[in-house]
């Protein structure tokens, strides 16, 4: 392996024509496995709220932008890889400054007036404790803890720290027992927790006339 990677052989264009290559078949692979109601639930969300801005958060490359079936639910993407981002990943509160940043940045290109900052209601959905529920809530966002019921086979719970880690996993002891404290301390910060992704649009609804 190694005399093929320093091969001078090896361009950059090559490298990078495989990288690119990947990361499509990576998110044809993520749209086959999207949840039975995504899509759905997508659409009741922009039903409810057609002003409203939705972005993604994600440490890693998955991009809903670049999936047919729901890029036009979303405005932005944030990734961890980013440029502007990167190493500050989630639960660091810097990739959510940086969604803040172009949040800002969308309603200036859109030449928003009018909106007051209170009026504002920032409501974060994730299925990590620490990464999503306690690291937006710090940021000032409500989080909506996405625990869903067997039916999903999700793969959040198989990361649960607790339990027996698969072969592949790099994590200490002394990572893993930091990671359940940190669990442990964003249960306080729930403002709500669905098991069904068809509930999520509702349970938004409830709290943004909440936040009113």
């Amino acid at each position: 392996m190694e005399k093929y990677l320093d091969s001078a052989e090896i361009s950059d264009e090559s490298v990078t024509g495989a990288y690119d290559l990947w990361e499509d078949h990576r998110h044809m692979a993520a749209e086959r496995h999207l949840y039975h109601d995504t899509v759905t639930m997508l659409s009741d969300l922009r039903s409810n709220h057609p002003d409203a801005v939705i972005a993604a958060i994600t440490n890693g490359k998955g991009n809903p932008l670049r999936m047919k079936s729901i890029e036009g639910y979303f405005d932005f993407c944030v990734s961890g890889e980013d440029d502007d981002v990167f190493p500050l990943r989630k639960p660091h509160e810097g990739i959510y400054n940086v969604a803040i940043r172009r949040y800002g940045k969308l309603l200036a290109e859109k030449e928003t007036k009018g909106i007051e900052e209170q009026d504002f209601c920032w409501v974060h959905v994730g299925d990590d404790l620490a990464n999503d529920v306690g690291a937006s809530a710090k940021c000032g966002a409500y989080a909506i803890w996405v625990d869903l019921d067997d039916e999903y086979n999700q793969t959040a719970s198989k990361r649960e720290p607790s339990a027996a880690q698969p072969a592949w996993s790099t994590a200490t002891k002394e990572e893993l027992k930091m990671r359940i404290e940190m669990n442990q301390q964003a249960q306080q910060y729930v403002s709500a927790r669905v098991t069904k992704l068809s509930k999520l649009p509702h349970v938004i609804q409830l709290i943004t006339k909440s936040a009113q």
